[in-house]
Parts: structure tokens; C-alpha cells; sequence
């Protein structure tokens, strides 16, 4: 009986043995990686919304043509804020980003010149710049969240004018919206996937012209004018993935 039960442990002692041996044989598992993550690339194609805000320099040179002014020649520059919003459309291949733009910026640009260092006391001319709008195509270079632009188009600016003139009081009054054009650059940050921010310089020319202002009394009067106007602003956009292809990220 010993002797059966001797010879049944040492069967499955060398069963083991060779089990151990066959595995050891074995080629070893391979190891598996999870695949390395694509790299986030950023997708400035897109129709988007925003705002932004900043400030404004407004230069304007006027000549006296009809001699309500004593024929003088004299500028009114003035300075301050402006706010507004803009949509648009990029569309991008590789890092060349196209892009169309209008915006539009109300704006508290005014200011005056009293006209007695011309030897015409109790004269004054004033301007007020209460809104500039533009029409913008864009070209830009992509660095995946990065995008760095130039633009060009039209402008519009709608301008106040008020003219008192010397010795006689007369009180002149006039307004009109100028066309003109424009040009700048900004840089622009992908915040996150559908967001970007920007800082951008615009400047506009609206060229010369004649004016026309009115005096209840008088009747008509001109002067010339030629103005240009130059704006920092800062921004906030809004992409909707809707030009084909992944958005944002």
C-alpha cells in the first residue's frame, strides 16, 4: 500500500516538473503600451461673435473756406474710450489663416478749439466722433493657439460738428458719416477650445472733405476738413465649428 501511494506522488512531482519545464520554454507575453497621445492642435476655422473695448486718438484739421473763421486753419485732436462688438469667419490650411471681419465701436472721441490764439476771440470749432465701423479682409499665420494677423478694408465713422463763430455769435451745427480706409494687426490666444482673446491696432483714414454746418439764421456754411483716427482694442471672441473639419482642439 505504501508502496502505491510512494509511486503516485513521485508520477505527479515529475508531471509538475515537466509542466515547469514546457513553460519555461515558453516565449514570454508581450507587454502592452497605450498609445501615445496625438498631439492638440488648434482649429481657428470658424464663424464667430464678440466684443471688445479700448481707446481712440482722433485727429481732425479743418480750413476755414468761406471766411466765417477768418479763413484760419486749425486742428482738433481728441482722445478716449470706445466699445463694440464684431463677427466674422476664419478659414484655415496649415498655418495660413483668411479671414473676414466687421465690427463696430461706439466712441466718446470729442473735442474743441477755441480759436483766440488766432486772433478770433469767442470763436470755437468742435467734433465729436460718436461711432467708427469697418469692413475688414484678414490674412494670418498660425502657430497651433497662436495666430498673428493683418487687415485691411473699409471704414466708416459718423462725426458731429459744431462752429461758433467770432465777434458775431453765430452758432453753426452740422453732422455726416464718412467713408474712408483702414488698416492694422493684432495678435490673437486660444484660450480654450472655442475661445479665443485678442489685442489689435487699427488705423483709419477718412481722407478730406467739405462740411457742411447750418446756423438757424445764416443759412449754410463749409469748411474742409481732413480727419484720421487710430484705435487700440482689446477682445474677447466666440467660435461656432461650423466651416467642416473639428473645432477648437
Amino acid at each position: 500500500m505504501n508502496f502505491k501511494l510512494t509511486a503516485a506522488l513521485a508520477a505527479i512531482l515529475a508531471l509538475g516538473a515537466a509542466q515547469t519545464a514546457v513553460a519555461a520554454d515558453l516565449p514570454a507575453r508581450p507587454v502592452y503600451k497605450a498609445p501615445a497621445a496625438l498631439p492638440m492642435i488648434y482649429n481657428w476655422s470658424g464663424i464667430y461673435i464678440g466684443g471688445h473695448i479700448g481707446g481712440g486718438w482722433n485727429n481732425v484739421d479743418a480750413t476755414d473756406t468761406l471766411g466765417f473763421l477768418g479763413g484760419a486753419a486749425f486742428g482738433v485732436d481728441s482722445s478716449g474710450f470706445l466699445g463694440g462688438g464684431q463677427i466674422g469667419a476664419n478659414w484655415q490650411w496649415g498655418s495660413m489663416v483668411l479671414g473676414l471681419q466687421g465690427d463696430i465701436s461706439a466712441t466718446d472721441l470729442s473735442g474743441n478749439t477755441n480759436l483766440a490764439p488766432f486772433g478770433l476771440p469767442d470763436g470755437n470749432v468742435g467734433y465729436e466722433t460718436s461711432w467708427v465701423s469697418t469692413l475688414t479682409g484678414r490674412i494670418g499665420y498660425a502657430q497651433n493657439n497662436w495666430l498673428a494677423y493683418f487687415k485691411g478694408g473699409a471704414a466708416w465713422a459718423h462725426n458731429k460738428y459744431s462752429v461758433i463763430a467770432p465777434f458775431t455769435g453765430l452758432a453753426f451745427t452740422g453732422s455726416d458719416t464718412e467713408t474712408g480706409w483702414t488698416i492694422g494687426g493684432g495678435l490673437e490666444y486660444g484660450f480654450a477650445p472655442n475661445w479665443s482673446g485678442f489685442i489689435e491696432y487699427d488705423y483709419i483714414d477718412l481722407g478730406s472733405r467739405d462740411v457742411t454746418v447750418f446756423d438757424p439764421n445764416l443759412g449754410p456754411a463749409t469748411e474742409s476738413v481732413k480727419q484720421n483716427i487710430q484705435m487700440v482694442k482689446a477682445g474677447i471672441n466666440y467660435r461656432f465649428n461650423t466651416m467642416g473639419g473639428p473645432g477648437g482642439w
